[in-house]
């Protein structure tokens, strides 16, 4: 290689590292459109981006959708206003400074991205959708993936067990502060939260069988609520019941526990990292194993309620839960991941090309 092309790559990565040195550079975070349907696993997208955002770093959403609603109806406007992009439509320059944060559900768009010059960092919220999604025989490795944030330490655990090459990270969730406790005297409401909503059938028409006499108690299903009216129904209710066999996280639950009604939950196949404490589940909500149970399990939680008697512990337990999913903490693991690693990461890989062809150069005079 002659001298002009080595002086030319030389600039090059010298600009690499300056970009990232000055936060002139761009982090894309790649989004299904939910249609206006909450989610936790896409607000947990959107809430690192806008934390990257308002640490003055440049970010945008990209998106394959003809038709983007997104997610201004159920997280704001301020979530909405950041940058979108269609990538079929709008013609987005990649730069090897640049970072693409890719959800475990798109293998696709890992496959897709393999040549990109930029560094690409996986998500991975769910297991069951990346077992779902990602092609047979293949693993992340095949698709040029290497480094991946994920949202608990029992996920980063289990994904290390299955592709030990890959540098796993943890970002804690938050809870958004939108979620608090109301001065109001609760009522006895019984909201109930389900993935899937023949689900609530199998919640209160068993209870109904069951306890005939508490025919008068209020049932409510809370789907498809923007973040301020979902937080207004669990500060009303005295009770949420919330079913999610599949889910890895759940946000449900520490929401409620935040506004302070009583959590009646059917654990999941795998429980949640924060649920338990070595082999036994934290008493910071009322836990069932099944549908079966949750009636008889329900009827007591009612009339222990109507007495005043329900065990302070609970709400205590579940005060120190909800806050260990902080706007602060959740800041503070950005900054500790994205940038004090992932960014000068990037930056040492580009110096560390420099110095190798300043020494190559030295070799040869």
């Amino acid at each position: 290689m002659d001298k002009d092309k080595i002086s030319v790559m030389k600039e090059r990565i010298e600009e690499h590292i300056s970009k990232l040195e000055n936060k002139d550079f761009s982090m894309y975070f790649y989004v299904i459109d939910t249609k206006g349907n909450p989610s936790g696993s896409l607000s947990y997208i959107y809430d690192m981006a806008f934390g990257l955002k308002e640490m003055g770093y440049k970010v945008g959403m990209l998106h394959n959708e003809e038709e983007f609603i997104g997610v201004e109806e159920w997280m704001g406007k301020e979530y909405a206003e950041l940058p979108h992009f269609n990538v079929e439509k709008n013609s987005i320059e990649i730069s090897p400074s640049d970072f693409l944060f890719i959800p475990e559900i798109y293998s696709n768009v890992m496959t897709a991205t393999k040549n990109l010059p930029c560094q690409r960092i996986a998500i991975l919220q769910n297991f069951d959708r990346m077992t779902e999604f990602i092609p047979f025989g293949s693993t992340w490795g095949d698709l040029g993936i290497f480094k991946a944030i994920t949202t608990t330490e029992d996920n980063a655990k289990r994904l290390k067990l299955y592709f030990p090459y890959v540098d796993v990270n943890v970002i804690n969730p938050k809870i958004s502060n939108v979620f608090t406790k109301s001065e109001k005297m609760k009522k006895l409401i019984v909201n109930v939260v389900t993935r899937e909503s023949s689900d609530v059938n199998k919640v209160v028409k068993p209870f109904f069988w069951q306890y005939p006499m508490y025919r008068w108690v209020a049932f409510r299903e809370l789907r498809g609520l923007n973040r301020e009216d979902f937080s207004q129904a669990l500060q009303e209710a005295a009770i949420t019941v919330w079913v999610d066999d599949i889910t890895d996280f759940g946000y449900v639950p520490l929401e409620a526990m935040k506004t302070g009604s009583i959590i009646v939950g059917k654990v999941p196949e795998v429980a949640p990292e924060w649920m338990v404490d070595g082999d036994k589940l934290i008493n910071a909500g009322i836990w069932v194993d099944s549908f079966a149970s949750l009636p008889s399990v329900l009827a007591s939680v009612i009339r222990t309620w109507t007495m005043d008697e329900m065990p302070s512990e609970i709400q205590e337990n579940a005060n120190k839960l909800v806050s260990n999913y902080t706007q602060g903490r959740q800041l503070q693991d950005i900054k500790n991941v994205i940038i004090d690693k992932f960014v000068n990461d990037r930056k040492n890989e580009f110096k560390l090309t420099l110095e190798s062809i300043n020494n190559n150069l030295k070799d040869k005079e």
